[in-house]
């Protein structure tokens, strides 16, 4: 189990666990001194901590060994998900950092079913899954959620200078991701996906003002929730790590 901490909490080759990690080791893993663990921070280091001290609020560890890793993709994506009813973002998150996505972008846009603005506690709860699904999958950097709710619009125009820039959308009916053939291999890709009604052709053009060119995901239509874990595993096929 890799759990992942800040920089300051490495001192001298000490490591300091607090909170939900304490949590997790003492009453889910049942893990007592002299057990290990790995341990990520702010470097592609992936450490051994033999555990010192396991206490009700705070566990210490010494770090015996360290190790460089390679999981993240060469293809750094970011995802423009539109809100979706019910927990369907949540388990598109999961997904995502599974599939190994870069950052993510909750969206509200035209057709959107979720018609509230309101962040409390949803930002939260969805680094809280970003980084428990990074434990879960072994990576090694935990994706970047955006702070607030964002416009279709704000999301294209922070994300103009990415190498590709791709908006699925079901009306397309020519162009698939086998059509995109970049003169050189890309490294970062900016990826929009709608709702449960998609996007409006209003948004499509506003999107394609910014460079993003649509593209199709085959001859049926997908449900919202299975369209972006399609596409990523798509885009890590053809330019990334799959």
């Amino acid at each position: 189990m890799r759990f992942f901490v800040a920089s300051e909490q490495i001192v001298d080759n000490e490591v300091t666990l607090t909170g939900s990690d304490v949590s997790h080791i003492r009453t889910v893993l049942r893990l007592k001194a002299g057990d290990t663990i790995q341990v990520i921070s702010d470097s592609d280091q992936c450490l051994t901590v033999r555990l010192v001290e396991v206490k009700a609020k705070e566990v210490k560890g010494e770090v015996t060994a360290s190790a460089t890793i390679n999981v993240e993709s060469p293809l750094a994506v970011h995802l423009g998900q539109a809100l979706l009813k019910g927990n369907k973002f949540d388990v598109i998150l999961r997904k995502s950092v599974e599939l190994g996505v870069s950052s993510i972008t909750p969206l509200m846009t035209e057709r959107c079913v979720v018609k509230t603005n309101r962040t409390e506690g949803k930002i939260e709860r969805w680094k809280k899954i970003a980084l428990e699904s990074c434990k879960q999958c072994g990576r090694s950097q935990v994706p970047k959620v955006a702070g607030d709710i964002e416009t279709l619009e704000t999301f294209c125009r922070e994300n103009e200078h990415r190498d590709l820039k791709l908006v699925f959308w079901e009306l397309e009916e020519k162009k698939t991701l086998k059509d995109i053939q970049p003169d050189v291999q890309p490294g970062s890709a900016a990826v929009l996906v709608g709702p449960e009604g998609g996007f409006s052709r209003a948004e499509i053009e506003r999107a394609g003002q910014y460079g993003f060119q649509t593209v199709s995901l085959g001859p049926r239509i997908l449900r919202a929730e299975t369209a972006p874990v399609v596409a990523l595993a798509l885009l890590q096929s053809l330019w990334g790590d799959l």
